[in-house]
């Protein structure tokens, strides 16, 4: 039998965000095929232990170690940096997750989603740069700085990071902001920089551009946002997880500076 290419057996991933509803998904994955996981996400610790009980199956959890923290705070990130390699002495694998996205489900919609672009606080604007954009960065920079040759790192975008939103799918009073585009567009830019930069490290670089999720939207929206999608639908939570175990694994071992589109062909029309 030859080489299972796909197999994550003892890298060492660093997840960004990973306590969300994709991230968790993404968390399953790379633990079931035998990657240890490093978290770092917002929440609590003792929050974090439940959502990964309900979540992953108890042989699966030894492999996951969660660290409370903010992508943008670079100070807490050489903390974390230094305890991830003090206790495995190396880092293969990076996906930088986390990020505001004002969304457009009611429990999770930022304050200022329903602000047009012409009102629309410096503040914010600010806020979700820093989050989006710099705390990517950082994470690239304190991470990948430990890196080898042969690892990769895995920045994540969004459709909007390729086209606009159509504000005519959203419900009356929301309005999808620029930041979100904006942040995600730059990111796309910064893995090709990245991939440039690292490459006779052999260091890879490479971006995931996924789609819209199915999760407790209005009817209305959900409807809209399937018929200008050629396959129909949203996606399902756990359909990102494929192109996530590609881009850790040996199986891309070729795949830098590109940007992986996985959005049931939204852009291709």
């Amino acid at each position: 039998m030859g080489k299972d290419i796909f197999n994550l057996k003892d890298k060492v991933v660093v997840l960004t965000g990973g306590l969300g509803l994709i991230g968790l998904n993404y968390v399953r994955a790379l633990a079931e095929r035998g990657a240890q996981v490093v978290i770092i996400d917002m929440v609590p610790e003792a929050t974090a232990k439940k959502s990964l009980d309900l979540n992953i199956e108890r042989k699966n959890r030894k492999n996951i170690f969660y660290f409370q923290g903010t992508i943008t705070d670079r100070a807490a990130l050489l903390e974390i940096k230094k305890m991830v390699l003090t206790r495995f002495h190396h880092i293969d694998v990076l996906i930088n997750n986390a990020a505001l996205n004002p969304k457009v489900e009611k429990s999770s919609r930022l304050h200022s989603a329903g602000v047009t672009f012409e009102e629309y606080p410096l503040s914010d604007w600010e806020k979700e740069l820093q989050v989006n954009l710099t705390g990517t960065m950082l994470c690239c920079q304190i991470f990948g700085s430990a890196m080898k040759s042969g690892a990769s790192i895995i920045n994540i975008s969004s459709t909007y990071g390729i086209v606009a939103p159509d504000q005519s799918m959203y419900p009356k009073g929301f309005i999808k902001p620029a930041t979100y585009g904006v942040s995600k567009g730059a990111i796309i830019t910064l893995t090709k920089y990245l991939a440039s930069y690292w490459g006779k490290k052999g260091i890879r670089v490479n971006c995931v551009a996924p789609g819209g999720v199915s999760n407790g939207q209005e009817q209305s929206f959900i409807k809209k946002y399937s018929a200008k999608t050629p396959l129909g639908r949203m996606a399902r939570p756990d359909e990102y997880n494929g192109i996530i175990v590609y881009l850790a694994s040996d199986a891309s071992s070729y795949a830098s500076g590109a940007l992986f589109t996985i959005d049931g062909g939204w852009t291709a029309w």
